[in-house]
């Protein structure tokens, strides 16, 4: 599909979508390969757009499906990747789609967590696209299954950050409890195993001058209380609710994921 052509399904939603070439030298870091090609949300004076940055030799681009009044559209690239380009509460937002998927609303259940899928099943077809219904509440890619746990009030962090990686944007759990999941030390926005993080200490004493945080990768981890974040509306959990990740497909082409 040409860009012009592409261009309008975007504006047919209410964004703005700016194509992008780079030359084979890669005049920056960013800059995909000869034969690849990234997706991002960029800003300028106007506010945000979708940004598709491709190499000389990248794959094409094909509508799949486009759902205007839902804001939202399904691209597929000509490589096999499938993105789900649309907008949430306040934001526009790009995620990758692993699923061999034709619809938006087959792509949108493809990022369910497997642990709810088919619960999911059960909901009526209009409930299952909202944030909040009996089986879940969603806050940009985190969902919280409601469950009958309790945990000892001296192991429960307070006002506590929750990320999918060292450099997204935190959601702040008024109370969290963590079980599990890999010891990793924050160091700016890079995250070392707590052996790497020995041997750089080791090597440069004075490498996490700045400071460092501890957290688990890959915990299981449950929320009570308010659930707040800049880019989402504030969520309350009056009991324990579970934590789990929504199963975007991450891969290099995708670096804006919320």
């Amino acid at each position: 599909m040409d860009n012009n052509t592409l261009k309008k399904h975007f504006e047919s939603m209410g964004a703005r979508v700016k194509f992008k070439r780079t030359d084979k030298r890669r005049r920056w870091r960013s800059a995909p390969r000869a034969n690849s090609f990234t997706i991002d949300i960029g800003h300028d004076k106007q506010g945000e757009y979708f940004e598709i940055l491709k190499g000389e030799n990248a794959p094409e681009f094909e509508l799949l499906q486009s759902k205007p009044k839902d804001r939202h559209l399904l691209l597929y690239s000509t490589n096999g990747q499938r993105f789900l380009c649309g907008h949430d509460e306040r934001h526009w937002f790009v995620a990758g789609i692993a699923g061999a998927v034709s619809t938006v609303s087959a792509a949108k259940q493809s990022l369910m967590p497997t642990e709810i899928l088919e619960q999911v099943k059960t909901l009526p077809p209009g409930e299952v696209d909202n944030r909040r219904n009996v089986v879940f509440k969603r806050q940009g890619e985190w969902f919280f299954i409601p469950t009958q746990r309790e945990f000892p009030e001296t192991l429960i962090h307070k006002n506590e950050p929750l990320q999918r990686t060292a450099g997204s944007k935190p959601h702040i759990c008024q109370e969290l409890y963590r079980d599990g999941g890999e010891l990793v030390y924050i160091v700016g926005n890079k995250e070392f195993t707590e052996d790497e993080f020995k041997k750089r200490k080791a090597l440069d004493p004075n490498f996490d001058k700045g400071g460092s945080r501890i957290m688990r990768r890959n915990p299981r981890a449950y929320a009570r209380g308010y659930v707040r974040h800049e880019d989402h509306a504030t969520i309350y959990l009056k009991e324990w609710h579970r934590v789990l990740l929504n199963a975007e497909f991450t891969n290099s082409a995708v670096s804006f994921l919320d």
